[in-house]
C-alpha cells in the first residue's frame, strides 16, 4: 500500500477554507434565486426543475462541508465536486450559446461555477498528486461535454420531436 506524503497544517487549513467558501457559493444561488430568479434560473420557470437544481447545489455544498473534517482523506470529494461544478458550467455555457437563455447567466452562474470548479480542483491537487492521465481525462470530459449535449439535442430533434 502506498503511503501518502505528509500534508502541512497550512495546506489543510487552506483546504478547509476553500471548502467553506465553495460550500457557501453553492448555497448562494439557491437562496438568491428566490429574490433574483432571472440571475440563476431559466425562463420559463418550472418548480420541479428549480427544486432539483437547488437540491443538487445544496447537496454539493453539504458534501463539501462533510469532507472538511479530514480534507486529506477526503481529497477525492474535492475532485468529484470540482468536476461536477465544471460540468454544470459547461452545460450552462452550452445552454447560453445554443438555447434562448438569459444572458445574465454569463455574469452570475458561469463565473460562479467556474470559480468553484477551479478552486476545488486546485485544492485537490494540493492535497493529492493526481495521475497525469486522470487529469487529462477530467479536462477532456468537461471540454467535450458540450459536444455530447449537441449530439443529444440532435438525436432528440431526430427521434422525439417532430
Amino acid at each position: 500500500m502506498e503511503r501518502q506524503p505528509h500534508i502541512s497544517t497550512a495546506t489543510l487549513r487552506g483546504a478547509r477554507a476553500v471548502g467553506i467558501v465553495c460550500a457557501a457559493l453553492f448555497f448562494a444561488p439557491v437562496i438568491l434565486s428566490l429574490a433574483f430568479p432571472d440571475l440563476f434560473l431559466y425562463a420559463p420557470y418550472h418548480r420541479t426543475y428549480e427544486r432539483m437544481l437547488g437540491t443538487i447545489l445544496g447537496a454539493l455544498g453539504i458534501g463539501l462541508l462533510l469532507a472538511l473534517r479530514d480534507p486529506a482523506r477526503n481529497a477525492g470529494v474535492f475532485a468529484v465536486i470540482g468536476l461536477t461544478a465544471g460540468s454544470l458550467d459547461a452545460a450552462t455555457i452550452y445552454s447560453l450559446v445554443f438555447d434562448d437563455a438569459a444572458s445574465s447567466h454569463w455574469l452570475t452562474t458561469v463565473p460562479l461555477l467556474a470559480a468553484i470548479a477551479v478552486a476545488l480542483v486546485v485544492t485537490y491537487t494540493r492535497l493529492r498528486r493526481p495521475h497525469p492521465v486522470v487529469v487529462r481525462i477530467v479536462i477532456a470530459a468537461v471540454a467535450l461535454l458540450p459536444v455530447a449535449l449537441y449530439l443529444h439535442d440532435a438525436a432528440y430533434r431526430a427521434f422525439v420531436k417532430p
